[in-house]
């Protein structure tokens, strides 16, 4: 990898801590036919932009702003890419919790990763059948779980360095190790992943409503 700075700091989040997750962005595009994906709060992980031909990523991290800012970003990502097509990626320096100026239901997969709520402030962006990718570091699973806007249809973890994904015996995740009841002014008070009986690294919701 060209040690242009900008570069050096995608190499030390994401390649470094094997942590670019290039198979699970394949995984999707090639089990659920995704070409455009929204990533609120991406920092600098571009990955996803090596596999889906229309990205846009959302962050108010200042070192996100400059490295975006770098052309040499995009060559990267030129080179790196799977698909044919030219690659169409925009960055909003901005909070996600804002209005973003973007048209509604415009995207095919929604990417919330150690965020916050990106599954409810970024809802509308998603098409109505398209895809929530979540994690629960800051409790945005069990925000979308209990959303009747999502329906709960995989899980996803990391088995001998690949992602593998399932869609079967999904009943048996979410129940809280404790007995409580988890509702959304709880998630936002306390923002931060529940202890359930059985976990998984990633969860996959369609947006149904």
């Amino acid at each position: 990898m060209n040690k242009n700075s900008s570069l050096q700091l995608y190499e030390k989040f994401f390649v470094d801590r094997d942590f670019e997750r290039l198979d699970l962005f394949q995984l999707l595009a090639e089990k659920y036919g995704i070409e455009s994906a929204l990533y609120p709060g991406s920092y600098v992980h571009i990955t996803p932009s090596f596999v889906f031909p229309v990205t846009v990523y959302i962050d108010s991290d200042k070192k996100a702003k400059k490295f975006f800012n770098d052309p040499a970003i995009y060559e990267f990502i030129a080179n790196r890419k799977i698909y044919s097509q030219n690659a169409d990626v925009t960055f909003y320096a901005m909070d996600y919790k804002n209005d973003l100026g973007m048209k509604e239901q415009s995207f095919e997969l929604l990417i919330s990763q150690y965020a916050g709520f990106v599954s409810q402030h970024c809802k509308r962006y998603l098409k109505l059948g398209a895809l929530l990718l979540v994690n629960n570091s800051h409790g945005d699973a069990s925000m979308a779980s209990i959303d009747n806007d999502y329906e709960f249809i995989a899980v996803v973890n990391k088995s001998k360095g690949e992602h593998r994904m399932t869609e079967k015996n999904l009943d048996s995740y979410f129940i809280p190790k404790s007995n409580m009841k988890i509702t959304k002014e709880y998630l936002e008070k306390i923002q931060k992943g529940i202890g359930y009986t059985k976990s998984a690294s990633d969860h996959i919701f369609r947006r149904i409503k």
